[in-house]
């Protein structure tokens, strides 16, 4: 059995939501598409291998890859249970996984190549292998998004930036919460709810992308949602998961009308649970980054390490901006989940971090006045300002700042309306552009006193930015996909790495600079530690369907009967640690 689990539970499945294209019925069969073979890509040998992990004995591609299949095996499968204690051995799992799908590729050459020649392929010789590199392509893809990477990111850049990220994640300094029976109790309740989440979500996105038939999805969606009901119905004596229970049941009358609607709802529940977790559950593990020594990287390391600061909290933004539009798909599907936020924030404490705006419906926003919008913009501003060149400090008053918010909030939306990526996440997007046009209209009317130009050259002043206006500001943080307040956050990034740079290059080092470097990777060491019990988390189902078995149940009947073993399905699962 333990073979078994070796084999099978390295295919590791996240993904996200695209507009669904028509299919043949045997390109639905294989769930594997052409196009999909540019992001699985092409075998590429890795030439230099990190002394840091690999032995002086594995000194070809082939050693090493073999070796590394060992490692994903030993780190992400049998020892998973320390990636968040140890989030350096996650670091060290992302490098040898890069080696090991690089060996897939190689021992696949021929199959991709049929699935070229012969698409849509019906040989089952070839769709299997095409399933498992499919499948093993999206960990890869979400591992490398843990670190702000992309699968278009050259070796060299992914190898580099993960092994940097080693270095510094090895010096950080573990430290044991005492945790109550409840507290405990909540943690493992939650993280079930994670898990089962996730893979309701992974199978509906499988069918709005139609990489599986109806009958099989109504099927197996009925199954996952009612485990992911259940699992949320264990923490219900928790008001928070009380809630949640309400809303997801509410998704499900969505199944044979638009899964949008469920994909919209799975991702705000994701969210929510993500918030949660970081407001109201005490973490069994703290890491502290605060006394790294950063005396051991040189220049190359030190700026990687400030893009992936950057990196992490430019890419906050994005998620905050996709996460409007499902709020506003799933407003404008008749689901109040403005209603259900307001609760979590004001009764429960949940602070919700993650939204930086809070839409409504269509019908709603149409009517909204200037208050609205600045209600409707959650995330907290600035609200100092030096009066003059004397620098008395005084505060923004209230009309000031319900100005502002206003403004941060009407930019914010006709932005991320305009964004494509955004407007594919939902199958109905023809009242997005209504909406944008409702809104330019309704905002003309509004008289602004105090402006974004006028904050921004206002707030400048305060924090020591040389800024005329809004527009400054938003280039400066290189905010492409949105303005908003946290665009101080990116600016802050990005102003560090500038200086650190010229200071390297000029010879005047000193390492007291990046001291608050060392304190926002904690927040990065947060995203790799989200990353490692959620996005690449490991499926028995997903596992068994790489394989080419039609469930984990078949997987453990062709094992049986190849070792004259008789292991039941919950057997199993108890042998595999499950």
């Amino acid at each position: 059995m333990k073979k078994l689990l070796a084999l099978i539970l390295f295919y590791l499945i996240s993904s996200h939501s695209i507009i669904a294209q028509e299919r043949s019925e045997q390109e639905i069969k294989a769930g594997v598409f052409l196009e999909d073979l540019e992001s699985i890509g092409s075998f590429k040998k890795i030439e230099q291998a990190p002394v840091e992990l690999f032995d002086n004995k594995h000194k070809s591609f082939t050693s090493r890859s073999s070796f590394a299949l060992t490692e994903v095996g030993r780190l992400f499968v049998q020892q998973k249970g320390l990636l968040e204690k140890y989030p350096a051995r996650m670091m060290k799992g992302m490098v040898y996984f890069e080696f090991f799908y690089q060996q897939q590729l190689k021992d696949n050459e021929r199959a991709i190549n049929n699935f070229k020649a012969k698409y849509p392929p019906r040989d089952p010789g070839i769709i299997k292998p095409m399933q498992k590199l499919y499948s093993l392509n999206k960990a890869r893809k979400s591992m490398r998004e843990a670190l702000g990477l992309s699968l278009n990111d050259d070796m060299s850049k992914v190898l580099s930036t993960q092994l940097t990220m080693y270095k510094l994640l090895d010096q950080s300094k573990t430290s044991i919460n005492k945790l109550t029976r409840e507290e405990k109790k909540i943690i493992k309740l939650d993280k079930n709810i994670n898990k089962e989440v996730g893979k309701v979500k992974t199978l509906v996105e499988k069918r709005s992308e139609n990489r599986i038939t109806e009958n099989k999805f109504l099927k197996e969606y009925s199954t996952a949602n009612k485990k992911l009901i259940n699992a949320l119905k264990k923490a219900q004596y928790r008001k928070e998961y009380e809630l949640l229970v309400s809303f997801v049941n509410e998704l499900d009358v969505y199944k044979n009308k638009d899964i949008s609607v469920i994909i919209s709802g799975l991702k705000l529940t994701e969210i929510i649970l993500k918030d949660l977790k970081k407001t109201t559950l005490k973490k069994k593990f703290d890491q502290d980054l605060s006394k790294a020594n950063f005396d051991i990287f040189n220049e190359e390391e030190l700026i990687i390490l400030s893009k992936v600061t950057k990196e992490t909290k430019f890419n906050k933004n994005i998620k905050s901006n996709e996460i409007q539009i499902h709020i506003l798909n799933l407003e404008n599907n008749k689901l109040p989940v403005s209603r259900l936020l307001d609760v979590f924030r004001n009764e429960l404490g949940v602070e919700l971090n993650s939204i930086n705006l809070q839409l409504a419906s269509k019908e709603t926003m149409d009517k909204w006045v200037l208050s609205d919008w600045a209600n409707a913009w959650k995330s907290p501003i600035p609200t100092k300002k030096q009066k003059n060149t004397a620098g008395i400090e005084i505060s923004l008053t209230k009309n000031e700042i319900e100005s502002v918010k206003a403004q941060l909030a009407m930019q914010n939306f006709k932005e991320l309306i305009d964004i494509d990526q955004f407007k594919d996440l939902i199958t109905n997007n023809s009242n997005l552009a209504e909406l944008q046009a409702s809104v330019i209209e309704s905002t003309k009317s509004f008289n602004f006193t105090y402006t974004l130009d006028d904050w921004a050259v206002d707030f400048g002043n305060y924090n020591g930015f040389d800024l005329n206006n809004y527009a400054d500001l938003t280039a400066l943080a290189n905010a492409q996909y949105g303005a908003n307040w946290s665009v101080e956050e990116y600016s802050t990034a990005y102003q560090n790495e500038v200086d650190l740079v010229n200071a390297l290059r000029s010879g005047n080092f000193d390492s007291s600079m990046i001291e608050t470097l060392g304190a926002s990777m904690n927040d990065v060491v947060d995203g790799i530690v989200t990353a490692s019990t959620a996005g690449i988390s490991v499926d028995l189902e997903a596992a068994a369907e790489g394989l080419g078995y039609d469930s984990f149940a078949d997987a453990v009947a062709a094992y049986n009967e190849a070792n004259g073993t008789s292991y039941t399905e919950a057997q199993a699962r108890e042998a595999l640690g499950q």
